[in-house]
C-alpha cells in the first residue's frame, strides 16, 4: 500500500512516513503539509500494530494543541486508514488535547492522586471568576502592598489615582494572579513551597499572589475540583508515583506523536517524556511559528532542544507549495533580515535558520506562477496613516477587487481584536460581505450589550436616564428590526424617538410612568404630546415589557437573561446565543457564589469587551474554510493554519510590532506602573529568584519580557506573511492615539520597513 502513495509524497514526507521506531523532530515550514505527513505517519503506526493488540486497546497516541486541530487530523487518519491502507477507521489509535489526555490518565486512576471518582473540573471561565473573586476581596483590604510600584504622577492627580485604584489597579491584580498561579503549576509549586521561602514576606506582590493561589487551591478542594492546569499535574503525580501504573500506560501507547510541538510547555514535555518512556515520540512543529509565548507558558525552546538530543533523528519538511515564489521569499527575507541586520542583537536568535522552498516540478502541490503572485507594501517615508485612513484604504480596494475576482478568496489580517472590530463596521457600511475569525462574535457583542443595558435597569430600577438607555438602545433596535422586517412601511420618526428618550431620562417618578397611580396617565408622566401613532403604541408596548421584566427580577439570572431574550430577539440564532451567554453567566455565578443582579451586569459586559473566551476562536475555525467573495476578517493568531488567496496585513506598526527599541510602547507595560515595568514578569523573576536562588535585579525581567514579546511578534508577522497564497499587502497606522502626535504616535514598525526596502531592491544581505 505504501509504494501506491509515494507519487503523492515528497522525500521528506516519505523518510518521516516509513519511521519506525526511536526519536524524531520534524521542523516543518509553513504550507509543507505538516499535518498531512503527521496524519499519514500515525496511520503507517496504527498499520504496524497487530490484530490482538489492537483488540487489547493498544494504540498509537496523537496530542496536538487544539480542538480544532484534533477533529482535523481523526478525519484525516479516518480516511487514510479506509480507503488507502483498507482498515478499519476509528481503532489503534487516540487523538488528543494536553489537557484531554491528563484527563483520560486521571479518569482511570483518581484515587491515586487524593480524589474521588466523581471530581469535576472547572473550566477555564470559572477558574477565573474564582481567582477574581478571592483577588477582589484581598485587594481591598491590601492594596496598599501595591503603592510601591505606582507611578508619582498616578498619586498628584486626584481623578487618576481614583480610577487606577478603582478599576485599573483591580484588573492588574487579577491578571497577576491569573499568570502566577499558572507559571506555579507549570513549574510544579505548591503553596506550600512558596510559604516555605524565608524572605517570602519581604516581597509584597509575591506574599500577596501566593496567598491567593493558596485559597484558590483551597477552594477547588472544598468544591472537589480542579482546574486544567491541575489536570496535566495530577496526571504527571500519578504517572510518576505508581510503576505499575505507568508500564500499564507506556503499554498502551507505544507510539507518541506530538504535533504543534512549538507550542509546547515545560509540564507538556514531561508528561510526554515520561508516557514515551523518551523512546518512540515524535515532535512535529515549527519554532519560527511559535506566538503563544508572552500568553501562556509554552516556549519553542523545549522543542528546539529536544531537536538537538543526540539519539533523536532530525527531519525539515522545507518545500511549500502554498505561496507565489516572491511571497516565500519575502517570509524568507524577514528571517534574514533579523538574524542579520535587527538593531536589536538579541532579538537576531528570534528565528531558525529554516527557509521555505517552492515545490519542484510535478508536485501534487504546485506554487502559484510567479507572473500572478503580487506585494505591495503601503510605506512612504514620513507619511503618516491613520488608523480610519487604513481602513479606508483596505475597504476602497477591497470594492475593487471583489467584483474582478469572485472565484478568489480574501483576508484582512489584525494583531488585535479592537481594529477588527472597527473593520467590521466599515466593511457593513460599504455593504461588503465578510466574515469573522475573531475573539467574540459581532453577534455575541450585540446581544451581550443589549442584555447589559436592560439588567443593569433592573438593577437600579429607580434610574430614570437608565430606563431611557434601555429604550433608545435596546427596544428601539429590537423595534427597528421588526419595522425593517415590515418592508419600511412607515419612516422611522428619529426626532420623536430622540423626544421620547429625553422624556424618559427627564421624568422625575420612573413608578410614575411605569405604573401611574389611579386617575392618571401615563403619558403625563413623560409630559409629551404630539407623538405619532405608531411611536405611541410602540411606546405603550415598551411599557409593559419593562413591567414584566421588573416583575421578572426575581428570577435567577440565567432565566431572566431568557425571558428577555425572547421578548427583544426573534432570529433563532440570537436566541441560541443568548441561551449559551445565559449559561455563561449561571457559570460564573455559581463559581462566583453570587446571584445578585450587579454581578450578571458585570459578566455580561465582561463578554461584550472580550475579557471572557466566550468562544474559543479554536471552536469558530474547526472546520473553517474560506469562502470565495466574501472577506474573513481574523487576528493573525487565529489565521494560523489557514490561506487565502489575497491577504491584508494591517497595523503593522511600532505597537503591534515593538522591535526592543528605547522609545517602543509594550502592551503588558501600565502606565501607572514606575519605571515602564513589566509587573508580571517582575512578580514571576522573583517567585524564580528565591526558588532556585540567583540574585533578583528589578528590572531585569521587564526587559527580557520586552525582548520575548519582541521576538514573538516576528514570529507573528511571519505566519501572517506565510497566509497569503497570491496577493499580499502589508499596512501601517499611527495607532490608537495617534492623533495626540509626539510620543504617543506609533510609527512603521522596523521590519515592515526592512521588507519594503528589499521590495524596492535597496535591502541586500551578506
Amino acid at each position: 500500500m505504501t509504494s501506491l502513495l509515494n507519487p503523492l509524497l515528497r522525500p521528506a514526507q516519505q523518510e518521516i512516513i516509513h519511521h519506525k521506531s526511536g526519536k524524531m523532530a520534524v521542523i516543518a515550514t509553513p504550507g509543507s503539509g505538516k499535518t498531512f505527513t503527521l496524519a499519514h505517519l500515525a496511520a503507517q503506526l496504527v498499520g504496524k500494530l497487530s490484530a490482538k493488540e489492537i483488540l487489547n486497546g493498544t494504540e498509537v497516541l496523537v496530542v496536538t494543541f487544539s480542538n480544532s486541530a484534533v477533529y482535523s487530523l481523526r478525519k484525516r487518519i479516518r480516511h487514510i486508514l479506509q480507503h488507502d491502507r483498507d482498515l478499519l477507521p476509528d481503532v489503534g489509535y487516540r487523538i488528543r488535547t494536553l489537557h484531554g489526555l491528563a484527563h483520560d490518565i486521571m479518569r482511570d486512576r483518581p484515587a491515586l492522586a487524593g480524589l474521588s471518582d466523581n471530581f469535576h473540573i472547572l473550566d477555564e471561565q470559572a477558574s477565573r471568576h474564582i481567582i477574581r473573586e478571592l483577588t477582589q476581596a484581598a485587594f481591598r483590604s491590601r492594596r496598599g502592598e501595591f503603592d510601591p510600584y505606582l507611578a508619582t504622577g498616578v498619586r498628584e492627580n486626584p481623578k487618576r489615582f481614583h480610577n487606577v485604584y478603582e478599576r485599573q489597579l483591580p484588573e492588574l491584580a487579577i491578571q497577576l494572579c491569573e499568570q502566577f498561579i499558572k507559571h506555579c503549576k507549570d513549574h510544579s509549586l505548591t503553596p506550600g513551597d512558596l510559604y516555605a521561602i524565608p524572605d517570602l514576606s519581604r516581597h509584597l506582590l509575591l506574599h500577596f499572589t501566593t496567598r491567593i493561589y493558596d485559597e484558590y487551591q483551597r477552594r477547588l478542594k472544598f468544591q472537589g475540583a480542579v482546574d486544567f492546569d491541575d489536570l496535566i499535574l495530577y496526571a504527571l503525580f500519578i504517572l510518576e508515583q505508581n510503576a505499575d501504573f505507568l508500564k500499564r500506560i507506556q503499554k498502551r501507547w507505544p507510539y507518541v506523536l506530538e504535533d504543534e510541538a512549538q507550542d509546547s510547555s515545560l509540564l507538556q514535555e514531561r508528561l510526554l517524556r515520561l508516557l514515551s518512556n523518551d523512546r518512540n515520540w515524535t515532535r512535529v512543529g515549527d519554532p519560527n511559528q511559535a506566538i503563544n509565548t508572552t500568553f501562556t507558558t509554552a516556549h519553542p525552546r523545549y522543542l528546539r532542544s529536544f531537536a538537538r538530543e543526540s539519539n533523536v533523528s532530525l527531519v525539515r519538511l522545507h518545500q511549500s507549495g502554498r505561496s507565489g515564489r516572491p511571497i516565500a521569499d519575502l517570509a524568507n527575507t524577514l528571517i534574514k533580515w533579523t538574524a542579520q541586520m535587527h538593531p536589536t542583537v538579541d532579538l537576531r536568535h528570534t528565528f531558525e535558520d529554516h527557509f521555505v522552498q517552492p515545490t519542484p516540478p510535478g508536485d501534487p502541490q504546485p506554487n502559484p506562477p510567479i507572473g500572478e503572485t503580487m506585494i505591495h507594501i503601503h510605506y512612504q517615508p514620513g507619511k503618516d496613516v491613520s488608523p480610519d485612513e487604513e481602513l479606508w484604504l483596505v475597504a476602497s480596494s477591497l470594492m475593487r477587487w471583489l467584483p474582478e475576482n469572485p472565484d478568489k478568496t480574501a483576508a484582512v489580517l489584525v494583531p488585535e481584536n479592537r481594529h477588527g472590530y472597527k473593520l467590521l463596521e466599515v466593511l457593513k457600511r460599504h455593504d461588503i460581505p465578510n466574515e469573522e475569525l475573531l475573539q467574540t462574535t459581532a453577534g455575541v457583542r450585540f446581544i451581550a450589550q443589549t442584555l447589559e443595558i436592560v439588567l443593569a435597569y433592573l438593577a437600579e430600577p429607580i434610574n430614570p436616564a437608565s430606563l431611557s438607555r434601555v429604550y433608545a438602545e435596546a427596544w428601539r433596535k429590537r423595534s427597528a428590526a421588526i419595522e425593517q422586517n415590515q418592508l419600511d412601511s412607515e419612516e422611522s420618526d428619529e426626532s420623536g424617538i430622540k423626544t421620547v428618550e429625553a422624556a424618559i431620562t427627564r421624568c422625575k417618578y420612573v413608578e410614575s410612568f411605569l405604573w401611574p397611580a389611579d386617575g392618571t396617565s401615563w403619558t403625563d408622566a413623560l409630559n409629551i404630546t404630539d407623538l405619532s401613532p405608531v411611536l405611541l403604541r410602540d411606546l405603550q408596548n415598551f411599557r409593559l415589557h419593562a413591567q414584566r421584566w421588573l416583575q421578572a427580577a426575581y428570577l435567577p439570572a440565567d432565566q431572566l437573561i431568557l425571558l428577555i431574550a425572547h421578548d427583544l430577539f426573534g432570529n433563532p440564532t440570537d436566541l441560541a446565543l443568548s441561551y449559551r451567554i445565559a449559561q455563561s453567566v449561571r457559570a460564573a455565578q455559581q463559581a462566583a457564589a453570587s446571584n445578585s443582579l450587579g454581578f450578571a451586569v458585570g459578566e455580561l459586559k465582561a463578554i461584550r469587551e472580550n475579557q471572557r473566551r466566550f468562544f474559543r476562536t479554536e471552536d469558530v475555525i474547526e472546520g473553517y474554510a474560506p469562502r470565495p467573495g466574501v472577506v474573513t476578517v481574523a487576528t493573525m493568531h487565529a489565521a494560523k493554519g489557514l490561506e487565502w488567496d489575497r491577504v491584508y496585513l494591517l497595523s503593522v506598526n511600532s505597537y503591534s510590532f515593538p522591535s526592543a527599541q528605547p522609545d517602543d510602547v509594550y502592551i503588558g507595560e501600565k502606565w501607572f506602573v514606575r519605571d515602564g515595568l513589566n509587573i508580571e514578569a517582575e512578580l514571576l523573576e522573583q517567585a524564580s529568584a528565591l526558588q532556585q536562588p540567583f540574585d533578583y535585579i528589578e528590572g531585569r525581567a521587564t526587559q527580557q519580557a520586552r525582548l520575548d514579546y519582541a521576538a514573538e511578534r516576528l514570529r507573528l508577522l511571519y505566519v501572517a506573511i506565510t497566509r497569503a497564497r497570491k496577493e499580499l499587502i502589508i499596512l501601517w497606522n499611527t495607532g490608537h492615539y495617534g492623533h495626540q502626535g509626539g510620543s504617543f504616535a506609533a510609527r512603521p514598525a522596523l521590519p515592515l520597513i526592512a521588507l519594503s526596502e528589499y521590495i524596492n531592491g535597496t535591502l541586500s544581505f551578506t
